[in-house]
């Protein structure tokens, strides 16, 4: 198995994870307050958060504001399952293209 169908699979765990835990804070409240991408990050590391943002804000000011915080302000389950689906769909093995024997005869002489 190799990095992104882990990546993607673990991805789908957490999807799944935040998905139940966000139904049953439904179920017991009566009403759906979802837990967003940087909640979830700041409660499980919030150092790596801190300097994740630091550093991307100094080199890379311009994907960070625009497109990181909109991905982490989505529910962690949309944003995650995502992510996931993407990483799964880039890590999968492709086709070869096969070709039979004597096919290119066919173009040269018709």
């Amino acid at each position: 198995m190799n990095i992104g169908k882990l990546l993607g699979f673990l991805l789908l765990i957490v999807a799944a994870i935040t998905f139940l835990r966000d139904a049953l804070d439904w179920y017991d409240s009566g009403y759906l307050q979802t837990l967003s991408g940087d909640q979830l990050w700041l409660s499980l590391a919030p150092d790596s958060y801190q300097s994740v943002q630091e550093w991307s804000s100094e080199n890379l000011s311009i994907v960070w504001d625009p497109v990181a915080t909109t991905i982490l302000a989505a529910p962690a389950f949309v944003s995650s399952g995502v992510l996931g689906i993407l990483f799964l769909l880039a890590s999968r093995k492709r086709k070869k293209k096969t070709r039979r024997p004597g096919s290119h005869l066919r173009q040269v002489y018709g």
